[in-house]
């Protein structure tokens, strides 16, 4: 699945040992950091010739936001290295003007210092984004939402997690998270290898906020979380969907951008967007740290990922939702979104969805301490 590694945890990458490790040399008067898939390379080369005269554009393309995410550490690393060397490392290596990364890292980046803010005056329509964007984005340098605080990251795509099923090994309709306990799917679902994901999913299963700093405090949450490990048959970030595929389970819950290509090629297969509202994750582009000052080639890309024919590209690849769209009717969207609509669906959709913000220190331990629990 193509955000596979959103599901790693970020105290496990800041505790990882990064070698410095030679990167392929990419060059560009832009280079883009980006997730593979993540934007379609025909608007890459529509940016391209627009821009011809403008200069040449680079690509590193990851296939996950682990890789990514290690990627700005790397840089920092050399950065910091270059600093005691007479040889200054980043002048052998090329650090991307923008990197793709999700939303969900964003706080760790900060606290890190692996990026810095973005001057969004300069994009064009930025004040015109929906108000969930600037707020999901507007941070203190401790990584927490902050009126007051700065932009860290530009959004181009989002998607929700959903359910994907075979309908021709479970005969009933799901249609919300508490369906995921139905008896005819004991042992076989796959949910994701991720404490927020699956204790955010059953949280909003009872009515809850994903973010709850006790979930255990939630009426009848235990119980409801106890049941739902009876009904799982693995939990794995990867391979979910080859697993649906092949009959080795009857419904996974995973990202919805991934879900859709399959849904489509394979008829017996259908989507569940839950009707209490589901989880939300953003890619941005962020920018590292020690990358150079924004170019107007640079600013112009952001530019183009914000404009409506990158949206309506965006919805006829199957690559995820323009930002634009957050807060549109099922109606108003463009041709291609048949299957993402019941997202769109007052009030069943938007209005119960949340992305997943950074908890506390106590509240992280809580739920580490529920999810070894749930597993045992």
């Amino acid at each position: 699945m193509n955000r596979r590694t959103f599901l790693a945890t970020t105290t496990g990458v800041a505790l990882a040992a990064l070698a410095a490790g030679c990167q392929p040399v990419v060059s560009g008067d832009l280079i883009l950091a980006l997730l593979t898939g993540s934007v379609p390379v025909q608007l890459v080369q529509a940016f391209q010739r627009q821009q011809a005269k403008a200069g040449k554009v680079g690509l590193m393309a990851k296939d996950s936001l682990l890789a990514l995410y290690t990627l700005l550490q790397s840089w920092d690393k050399q950065a910091e290295e270059a600093k005691t060397e007479e040889a200054t490392a980043l002048r052998r290596t090329t650090v991307a003007h923008w990197v793709t990364q999700a939303d969900y890292w964003l706080a760790s980046a900060i606290q890190q210092g692996l990026i810095q803010p973005i001057d969004a005056q300069a994009v064009e329509r930025w004040a015109q984004l929906p108000a969930v964007w600037p707020q999901l984005v507007t941070r203190n340098n401790q990584g927490a939402m902050d009126a007051s605080g700065k932009i860290w990251g530009i959004p181009y795509r989002w998607t929700g997690l959903a359910i994907l099923y075979d309908a021709r090994r479970f005969k009933g309709t799901l249609q919300t998270w508490n369906d995921l306990l139905h008896p005819a799917l004991t042992r076989q679902i796959l949910l994701p290898d991720h404490p927020r994901l699956v204790l955010g999913l059953a949280l909003k299963g009872l009515g809850a906020s994903a973010n709850h700093e006790d979930p255990a405090a939630v009426a009848d949450f235990e119980d409801f979380v106890t049941q739902l490990h009876g009904q799982v048959k693995g939990y794995n970030s990867d391979h979910t969907l080859k697993s649906l595929i092949i009959g080795d389970a009857t419904a996974v819950v995973g990202w919805l951008d991934a879900m859709l290509p399959v849904a489509k090629q394979y008829r017996n297969l259908r989507i569940a967007i839950p009707t209490e509202g589901t989880l939300v994750s953003a890619d941005l582009w962020v920018k590292p740290k020690s990358a150079e000052a924004a170019t107007p080639l640079a600013t112009d890309w952001l530019n183009f990922c914000l404009a409506d024919e990158f949206a309506t590209q965006m919805a006829i690849y199957n690559q995820g939702l323009s930002p634009w769209l957050w807060g549109k009717s099922a109606d108003q969207l463009p041709d291609g979104l048949e299957m993402q609509k019941a997202l769109f669906e007052s009030p069943t959709g938007l209005e119960r969805s949340e992305f997943l913000m950074p908890l506390s220190s106590t509240a992280q331990t809580k739920y580490d301490e529920l999810w070894q629990r749930m597993r045992t």
